[in-house]
């Protein structure tokens, strides 16, 4: 493939084990493309280097002595594949598996045109692959902050076209040489959560595009590393963080005003429904998130468990 050595792949592992080897043989089996490939290990309990090694010969292994959490470990393996002239990075989740052909995909929309800073996949759920994990995001400032379009309808027409979008997903998503040179790499104060959607509003404030591209199919596993699915986990806290802080840097005042009513007029009815499920403390939990960030308070890493 013309400048494929210009291109990387960097997967992330945080106690992934073998959905993280499944994760990069779909990678090493795209025949249409050989990029270089970068696993980059976030402080694992039991770290699966030493297999993945020995599976893929050809693989640059980093290893971060702690948790940095999506945007700091994949800043490690981002900063390695630029120094190593990568022009086009895709930053892809360990719970995650491309379909053949979908790097190439990824590649052509990316040089389709002047200005495209991200490039996003379409995301089928490994549960049922006929249904959508999500196409790509829009940011509704209402108690969710954003909304993932298609998540969880059966696939077709309706997400087939390539356009441009808000933001697209953090599961797959190929960075350009000229967007990461524009906007920087990820905001490693939002640890894990919306920043993906960060990256992609900074780099539309440089006027720089984000482009959705259905031909390049992902199936997405889940959320294993948050709490695997289950409501009372890290992932309200630091998603509720996260909302306040993108909203804060980026909402203007009628924004942010939007998304302090949603907010704070869902919890007394979040917390009744959690309750009568005995998942109460899921909703105290993104209450706190919410607070520290407007607080300035650091991360309670091991109340989380993120080490």
């Amino acid at each position: 493939m013309e400048c494929s050595r210009k291109v990387a792949v960097v997967v992330l592992d945080w106690n992934g084990g073998e959905e993280t080897l499944a994760c990069l043989d779909s990678v090493f089996s795209q025949r249409d493309a050989s990029p270089e490939v970068f696993l980059v290990d976030n402080a694992s309990r039991e770290p699966v280097t030493a297999e993945a090694r020995a599976r893929f010969p050809t693989l640059v292994v980093l290893r971060n002595e702690r948790n940095l959490g999506y945007a700091g470990g994949n800043n490690v393996g981002l900063r390695a594949a630029r120094a190593a002239g990568a022009d086009h990075v895709l930053v892809l989740n360990n719970d995650a598996t491309l379909e053949p052909g979908a790097l190439k995909a990824l590649l052509d929309a990316a040089r389709s045109g002047d200005g495209i800073a991200a490039v996003g996949a379409r995301i089928r759920s490994r549960a049922d692959p006929t249904r959508l994990w999500m196409a790509w995001g829009e940011i509704t400032y209402r108690q969710s902050l954003v909304r993932l379009v298609g998540q969880d309808a059966v696939d077709g027409p309706a997400y087939g076209d390539r356009r441009d979008v808000p933001w697209v997903s953090g599961c797959a998503l190929l960075l350009t040489r000229e967007g990461v040179d524009a906007v920087g790499l990820f905001d490693e104060d939002y640890f894990a959560y919306h920043e993906e959607v960060d990256w992609c509003a900074r780099a539309r404030a440089r006027g720089l595009r984000i482009v959705y591209a259905p031909a390049a199919v992902v199936v997405h596993g889940g959320e294993s590393s948050s709490g695997g699915g289950r409501y009372v986990s890290r992932k309200q806290y630091l998603a509720a963080r996260n909302m306040v802080r993108f909203v804060r840097t980026h909402g203007s005042l009628a924004q942010r005003l939007k998304f302090t009513l949603f907010f704070v007029s869902s919890l007394p009815f979040q917390l009744v429904r959690r309750t009568m499920s005995g998942e109460q403390r899921g909703v105290l939990l993104k209450i706190r998130g919410a607070l520290d960030a407007l607080r300035g308070r650091p991360l309670p890493r091991a109340e989380l468990e993120l080490d």
